[in-house]
């Protein structure tokens, strides 16, 4: 799972709306400072460029968070998310937000952010043919940039609780805006509802999947080499991917039995384990983003013909 830090409420003081309502002990909700650029030795000023810092514009403390062109547009952290936690508290019952939980991640001293929303009163059960059962909560990802490197991008899912695999349920659950004038929350709040619709259909289509017995272990290393092929330059790393990933069915199959809900739990978990004791750790320049990458290849695998010619044949 992505190493998100979990916010700092006292969860047994403060109910999950309150929690929603406030920016308060929360480090992501930074204020971001706009000024000119300035040459160090000749003191030109660039018409077309700004820097973006964290912080007032003022202070020691504050960091240089991007140089970006002079129509980009800040999207404070704040900006996106108070929409959408009002939006979960217009739409929940109270109850099920009480123990929401919320986790965020700044990296680059806070260049590039994201905030995830888990709520596990909404989870739904899968049960294999073994009896192993787990269940599944609906989750969110936002994410924010302020060096250019990224559009805001929402991205909605499911997340495993018996083992915290992450996935990203589809295209169609992500959801992109441009640091531009024309920027608007409501593309999200639109994606927010949709992936709400969506949490139930998943759900039973993993359900289906675990009912759909693989007989021959060989098609799945065959399936993993197709899907894994051209995602390097290195056809012996690709092997090493495909043979991690046949590794990691393996192990999955000793609890959730031999069929198609445990090749995605494969996958799933190469999506969401990156620490370096795991079977796919990240490398040195590896992060959250990294695995979000993951999660986006993961998606498209399964809307691959090759997945769905898979499915056809299991």
């Amino acid at each position: 799972m992505m190493s998100f830090v979990e916010d700092k409420f006292n969860t047994t003081t403060m109910s999950g709306v309150e929690r929603l309502s406030t920016t308060e002990g929360r480090d992501i909700f930074f204020p971001v400072f706009e000024q000119d650029v300035v040459g160090i030795t000749t003191g030109l000023v660039p018409q077309n460029y700004k820097m973006l810092s964290r912080g007032d514009g003022f202070s020691e403390q504050d960091h240089c968070l991007g140089i970006v062109g002079k129509n980009y547009r800040v999207v404070e952290n704040q900006e996106i998310l108070m929409p959408l936690q009002e939006q979960m508290i217009n739409y929940f019952d109270p109850t099920v937000l009480d123990d929401v939980v919320i986790k965020d991640h700044i990296t680059r001293n806070g260049a590039t952010c994201f905030a995830e929303y888990i709520l596990p009163a909404l989870s739904r059960e899968v049960e294999t043919n073994t009896g192993h059962k787990t269940k599944f909560g609906l989750r969110f990802i936002m994410k924010n940039a302020f060096n250019s490197s990224s559009s805001v991008v929402f991205y909605a899912g499911d997340i495993d609780f018996f083992c915290t695999n992450g996935q990203i349920n589809g295209v169609y659950d992500v959801t992109r805006r441009k640091h531009t004038r024309n920027f608007a929350v409501d593309g999200f709040i639109e994606a927010f509802e949709m992936s709400l619709e969506r949490h139930k259909d998943t759900v039973e289509k993993y359900q289906q999947w675990a009912d759909s017995h693989i007989y021959d272990s060989k098609k799945v290393l065959d399936l993993f080499r197709k899907l894994t092929s051209g995602t390097t330059d290195d056809p012996k790393r690709t092997n090493v991917l495909s043979d991690r990933l046949f590794a990691q069915y393996i192990d999955e199959v000793k609890e959730r039995g031999s069929n198609v809900f445990s090749v995605v739990s494969s996958l799933s978990n190469y999506s969401s384990h990156g620490d370096e004791d795991t079977r796919f750790s990240l490398t040195r320049s590896g992060d959250d983003g990294t695995l979000l990458k993951r999660q986006e290849q993961v998606s498209k695998w399964l809307g691959s013909k090759v997945f769905a010619d898979f499915l056809e044949a299991a």
